[in-house]
């Protein structure tokens, strides 16, 4: 999360573009956030300061796309000496998108996978520029029990993806009953095309950032690599290039020797050569694949192995002990960041939707669709339920307080305040 000098500098500075032409078009970012700003939405929801440079996609080099992570919002921005924020969406609400994957094929925007509300979302939308709203598009062979995508990227005209599955973990939570399956979109057809699957058991479901990544808070997507920075407490970002080819992301010598994206400098891949241009206009060049490697997470090699053999139980548990180790010692990286920032979000759309209800008392039931989670079995309803509440009870403005049913006094009803 930005510090308040990052920020300061961010909103009192400028973003250089040159990814399209010889002379790169400037991103005045004050000016974009005064325009949005005057459309009235949620600035908590939008998280401008935060998500900005990680919500955008260029169309070409005088105009780009902004959808706020986490929101159906979209932006068209026209760059220029006349700057001017569009809001061609109509949509009002907030989706299950954190940490999707946005990208644009063939002049229509993408937005695939996410999650949000306590909920996952294993889909894929575009929009309709004629109509201003998103909708679903239906993928052929696409697996009917997705649940959740835990990682993606595109190469050409398809889209890699590692999908979890539907299963039954309340039965024995630690058997090896979870179905995770790797695959392509063929975004010429639209259709699910199946490499391999494997299974896990509780604690890969756990701990799922070994499947996956969060993308970050500066993104820059080219066609076979991603760049990945995040923003770091300390006024640094760190950064990581993701290879398309390999399925890895990598941390090298030469991108930690990279200062941060302040307004005036940035970072962005042609083929395979990373450019840097410095707040004074002084450009830095370096090949994808000089400097030595400090850190490689090989995606496609892990769940390759994982499809072949069963990794010992053992194993695992040391792997997961390590990890909490590390985790641990590492304090708010941007994993730990990336979580808190969601479980924010989340509790802040439904303190939105309760501040209707109060105050109130209402039924179990009318609180968990409140809560989007009446779809779940009896079980899982209940420990999430609780979760919520402590967590909004805790960490927000809105109290939720358990009484007995006037009418029946078998019952529980909820009080909010």
């Amino acid at each position: 999360m930005l510090n308040n000098t990052f920020v300061s500098i961010l909103f009192s500075s400028i973003f250089i573009f040159n990814g399209f032409c010889n002379n790169p078009r400037i991103i005045d970012t004050l000016e974009i956030h005064n325009q949005i700003k005057s459309y009235g939405l949620d600035e908590d929801l939008i998280n401008f300061k935060s998500h900005f440079f990680s919500s955008i996609i260029f169309k070409n080099d005088s105009t780009i796309f902004y959808n706020p992570n986490s929101t159906l919002h979209l932006f068209e921005i026209r760059l220029g000496n006349n700057l001017k924020v569009s809001k061609i969406s109509k949509s009002i609400r907030s989706g299950h998108n954190f940490n999707r994957y946005l990208f644009i094929h063939e002049d229509v925007i993408y937005s695939y996978g996410g999650e949000g509300l306590f909920n996952s979302f294993p889909g894929l939308i575009y929009f309709d520029h004629s109509t201003g709203t998103w909708h679903r598009k239906k993928i052929k062979n696409y697996p009917f029990d997705s649940q959740k995508v835990l990682n993606s990227w595109k190469i050409g005209n398809k889209i890699m993806v590692l999908l979890r599955h539907f299963s039954e973990p309340e039965t024995n939570a630690f058997d090896d009953n979870i179905k995770f399956s790797f695959g392509e979109i063929d975004l010429e057809e639209f259709k699910y095309i199946p490499n391999f699957s494997f299974k896990g058991n509780y604690e890969e479901l756990l701990f799922q950032s070994g499947l996956g990544f969060f993308r970050g808070n500066y993104i820059y997507d080219s066609d076979l690599y991603s760049l990945h920075g995040y923003f770091q407490e300390n006024n640094s970002v760190e950064y990581r290039v993701f290879d398309k080819i390999s399925g890895s992301l990598i941390r090298n010598s030469k991108l930690d020797a990279l200062k941060k994206v302040n307004g005036l400098s940035y970072i962005y891949i042609k083929d395979s050569t990373i450019y840097y241009r410095d707040k004074s206009g002084n450009i830095e060049s370096f090949d994808v694949n000089s400097g030595s490697v400090i850190h490689s997470k090989d995606f496609l090699k892990l769940y390759k192995s994982k499809s072949k053999s069963e990794l010992p139980y053992y194993f695992i548990s040391i792997m997961i002990l390590l990890l909490i180790i590390l985790s641990i010692k590492k304090g708010k990286s941007y994993f730990s960041n990336a979580s808190t920032n969601k479980l924010t979000k989340e509790l802040l759309i439904i303190e939105h939707k309760l501040k209707d209800q109060k105050p109130m008392t209402i039924s179990k039931e009318k609180l968990d669709e409140l809560f989007g989670i009446a779809h779940y079995s009896y079980e899982t309803i209940k420990t999430r339920r609780s979760y919520i509440i402590n967590n909004l009870n805790k960490n927000t403005n809105i109290k939720i307080e358990r009484v007995r049913n006037h009418s029946d006094k078998r019952f529980f009803d909820y009080k909010i305040s």
